[in-house]
């Protein structure tokens, strides 16, 4: 890794292209005080009588001292705003989606490393797909660390390989050389699928708290069970972006579509009218 390497660093008014821009450059980057620290308290409200309840990890990747807790959308309202924010969205759509594709929440999870928590292997996101061959450049994961506390080396920011999205698949790599993702509470840490990274280890005697969004292309598996965590009855509560983005809606043409070629959507909102047919249809905008 080149010495200048650095993660680059974009402020809270940041647009798509720059945040486009960063990625391209980077593999990574650093949004700073993205949103308000009231929002960052109400998430970690609702969230933390679930957070006790989650035991640790049992492997290494997981954290032997880290409790991931998942299903936020349903657990959090204050959290929807950070799973539909238009900035990460628009970056988003524009590795993972085209005009035919759509693209979805993999998982949307808390990670909590309590203290003693050692510095998790290197890896790329990628690899919830296993060591699959996919071309140089070609993204099937965005991942979005939103720090509900300060990050810091102390305490386990994540660590990253600036440029590494450009490197080599299956490189197994110990740390050496990575750099600290520090930034402030309700700051965001964008990582591509492809870029080498970990979270760091825990010296401290507090815990690091992040809030960890994965999207993926919509023909992939997502990797936590969106419907079981978020059923019909439950999505109809949502805004119907979230609930596209939970993975309510078609993933490419004729993937995921229901019964007799009916929208999935139909079954969340079965007053709204939404297009029939094997194809994404001329308008996906739904009729009331």
């Amino acid at each position: 890794m080149p010495d200048q390497a650095v993660v680059p660093r974009l402020t809270a008014s940041a647009s798509v292209p720059d945040l486009i821009g960063a990625l391209e450059a980077s593999g990574c980057a650093v949004v700073e005080s993205l949103v308000d620290e009231t929002v960052v308290r109400g998430i970690l409200d609702e969230l933390r009588p679930y957070m006790d309840a989650t035991a640790t990890g049992k492997d290494a990747i997981s954290g032997f001292h880290t409790r991931r807790t998942g299903a936020v959308p349903t657990r959090s309202r204050t959290s929807w705003p950070l799973l539909q924010h238009p900035v990460m969205l628009g970056a988003a759509e524009h590795y993972l989606a085209d005009k035919t594709e759509s693209f979805h929440i993999c998982t949307a999870v808390t990670s909590d490393l309590l203290g003693g928590q050692t510095a998790q292997p290197i890896h790329r996101d990628q690899w919830t797909y296993g060591h699959f061959p996919w071309p140089s450049g070609f993204e099937v994961e965005f991942n979005v660390l939103w720090a509900l506390q300060d990050f810091e080396e102390v305490n386990g920011a994540t660590r990253i390989f600036p440029g590494s999205h450009r490197w080599v698949d299956g490189l197994e790599l110990d740390g050496a050389g990575s750099i600290a993702a520090t930034c402030p509470v309700g700051s965001a840490i964008v990582v591509l699928g492809s870029c080498y990274h970990g979270a760091g280890a825990n010296d401290s005697n507090s815990n690091r708290v992040a809030l960890s969004i994965a999207y993926q292309r919509a023909w992939l598996r997502q990797g936590e069970n969106q419907y079981l965590n978020c059923p019909p009855d439950v999505a109809a509560t949502m805004p119907e972006e979230l609930v596209r983005l939970l993975g309510y809606q078609r993933g490419a043409e004729a993937l995921g579509y229901w019964r007799d070629g009916e929208d999935p959507m139909t079954a969340v909102y079965p007053n709204r009218t939404y297009h029939v047919g094997l194809g994404l249809g001329p308008d996906e905008t739904p009729e009331e």
